[in-house]
Parts: C-alpha cells; sequence; structure tokens
C-alpha cells in the first residue's frame, strides 16, 4: 500500500450528535439563583470515580463497582468580578460594597412586548431593586400606571431591575348586558362581573360605540354589577359586545419609566478565618444555531482551588484569566441515580 494513503472507515451516522463551540458557564446557590459568569476559555467536564473490584483467586472477580462518585467543572474566568468570587467562593469569601450618590433617571423608554420581562439600562451597584419607580404612558403622562395592576418588578439574577406587563384579570368578558350610566359608572344589568377589580385599579375597556367609554380608566368604587371610574364617561345603552379587564399596558407598548438607582464607589473581596464552604450549583450551556441546548448541570458543588491570578505582561494580547474549579458531590437528597449531575439535550433530536 503506497505511504500515506488512507480510507474512511465510516460515514457521519448523526451530524445533530457533533458539537460546536464553547459554553456558558453559570454558578449560584440554587437553579433560580444562577449568574452567567462572562467570558471564559478552557471550560472542562469530567465525570470522576474511583474502580473498586473484589478478585478472587480462583473464579475472577466477585464484585465491580465504583466508589468516590464526583465530577468536576473548571476554566478560566476574563471577566474578573468580585461579586461572582464571592458567589463561587460562599462560605469563605465576603463581598462588600460602597455606594456612590444615587443617580435619578427619568423618562427611561422601555418597550413591553407580550409578558417578556423588559430590563432598565442601570441597576444598583447592590444588584438590588432601584428605587423610586414610577412607569407612565408618556414623558408627560396621561396614565400613570400602577405597580402589580399594570406591570410587575423583578430584579433579574445579574442585578438588573426588570419589570413586565401584569397578566390581565378579566372582569367581564364578551358581555352584551354592560351600559353606561351617569356619565361615570359601567353597569351590568344582569349577572355580575367575573372579577371585582379594587379601588384604584385600572381597567381596560372595549367594545363600546362611544370612544370616551373605552380605554384606560382608574376605578374609584364598585359593587357586584356596578364600576365606578373617575373618567367621564358618555351614557349609552347595553347592546354592544363589551370586555373589561384589570391591567391598562397593552403588548407591544412603550413606556416612560422614572427611577433612582444608586452605582458603587467601590467592592472589596475579603477573606480568612472562614473555613465552611457553601454549596453550590454550576452549569454548562452550549448552543446550536438554532438556540438547541446541550447542557449539564451540577445539583451540588464545591469550589476545589484557591484564587490564583496570573497577570500577563503589558505587551500581552490575553487579558488577566482567573482559573476556576468546582468539585460536585452526590446530594443524597435526591433520588438514587439522579444524584450528580444531569445531561439535557435538545439538539440531537
Amino acid at each position: 500500500m503506497p505511504l500515506g494513503s488512507h480510507k474512511q472507515q465510516t460515514d457521519v451516522q448523526n451530524e445533530d450528535a457533533i458539537r460546536i463551540g464553547s459554553v456558558k458557564f453559570e454558578i449560584g446557590p440554587d437553579v433560580a439563583g444562577l449568574v452567567d459568569v462572562g467570558a471564559i476559555r478552557n471550560a472542562e467536564f469530567n465525570e470522576l470515580f474511583d474502580v473498586v473490584s473484589v478478585p478472587s483467586d480462583n473464579a475472577g472477580d466477585l464484585d465491580n463497582g465504583i466508589r468516590n462518585h464526583r465530577c468536576e467543572m473548571k476554566g478560566d474566568w476574563y471577566e474578573f468580578n468580585l461579586v461572582n468570587l464571592a458567589i463561587a467562593y460562599a462560605g469563605v469569601g465576603t463581598h462588600t460594597v460602597v455606594a456612590a450618590a444615587p443617580v435619578a433617571v427619568t423618562d427611561e423608554a422601555v418597550v413591553l412586548n407580550d409578558y417578556d420581562l423588559a430590563a432598565f439600562t442601570h441597576k444598583n451597584g447592590a444588584n438590588t431593586e432601584v428605587a423610586s419607580i414610577a412607569v407612565a404612558d408618556a414623558a408627560t403622562p396621561t396614565v400613570t400606571y400602577i405597580r402589580d395592576c399594570d406591570y410587575v418588578v423583578v430584579t433579574l439574577p445579574n442585578g438588573f431591575t426588570a419589570i413586565a406587563r401584569a397578566y390581565p384579570t378579566a372582569i367581564e368578558a364578551t358581555s352584551v348586558v354592560c351600559a353606561v350610566q351617569n356619565t361615570s359608572e359601567y353597569f351590568l344589568s344582569a349577572g355580575a362581573w367575573d372579577n371585582q377589580p379594587a379601588v384604584g385599579d385600572h381597567i381596560y375597556v372595549t367594545g363600546f360605540t362611544e370612544a370616551a367609554n373605552n380605554g384606560v380608566k382608574t376605578v374609584t368604587a364598585v359593587t357586584s354589577t356596578l364600576i365606578t371610574v373617575s373618567e367621564t364617561l358618555v351614557n349609552e345603552a347595553e347592546g354592544d359586545t363589551i370586555s373589561i379587564v384589570r391591567g391598562a399596558i397593552q403588548d407591544g407598548a412603550t413606556v416612560y419609566a422614572d427611577y433612582t438607582y444608586t452605582p458603587l464607589a467601590s467592592r472589596t473581596y475579603t477573606t480568612g478565618g472562614q473555613t465552611a464552604l457553601t454549596d453550590r450549583v454550576a452549569r454548562f450551556t452550549n448552543y446550536d444555531v438554532d438556540d438547541n441546548e446541550l447542557r449539564i448541570t451540577v445539583y451540588k458543588c464545591r469550589i476545589a482551588n484557591g484564587i490564583s491570578l496570573k497577570f500577563p505582561s503589558d505587551d500581552a494580547v490575553d487579558p488577566l484569566p482567573c482559573p476556576i474549579s468546582v468539585i460536585g458531590k452526590l446530594d443524597t437528597s435526591r433520588t438514587v441515580g439522579d444524584q450528580l449531575f444531569a445531561i439535557y439535550d435538545s439538539q440531537d433530536q
């Protein structure tokens, strides 16, 4: 055979089983609190165990198995971040902050699609909810929206405050027995409201012929058949198909938010004297071009190495790496067979 000749031994059996790209590395106190640590290199996962066998002199091995079952996630962090250090080294390290002066933000435009969370541009340095949140329909407001009626507020794992449309509650759905009376009252001539709003709530009304009777209204009084609002209405007989919901913000609306955030003047990470490592959850996630996932979640792990910072030269291209390694151990509170890690795959279908 000529030197250098070769033969392909097989063909690709399943292209979806060929994985491309690196991973997102997350760590936190639990799955809900996982934090993306950002840029990483040399991400690596290893399952580890010690093989145990009990040999006999004349009948082969009497038993085979494993012990010390564990796993490892490691890599080089390139976003050296004291917040993330304190998360990974919980129990032995402490992160503290010094706040700067509060900063007021006025009329930040936020688009609210569906019920998706939309984060504000600025955040508190302490990763807490920003203060003095006010949300309106315009820079010069016609409607000032009500928290937990029109919108909800959430603090994201990365510390940013986000808002979303509140899920609407049906007050009256497709009713033909709703009229307007006394230029301020919606009245049901039969039955009762599906759900009663509270005084101060915003309701959103559609279906009346008179335009003044539709849109956002503010409840000032309510009974099982009567809703009084602060806006001026036009008396109108029942007969139109009317819908009323609690919550004023419509899908795709741009709202304008005022809030105050407090940035940091500095951060400090301290350690020494604390010796009880705190259990963490760690996760690697690889996405393909269709955003399908290969995801490895380690249920219970602890940091496996101290902080090591090898500073590059001034002329080096690469930034400062911070090697990080966590060792996963059995979480015996979980079902046997599902105590160490899980691999989830939506790529290979």
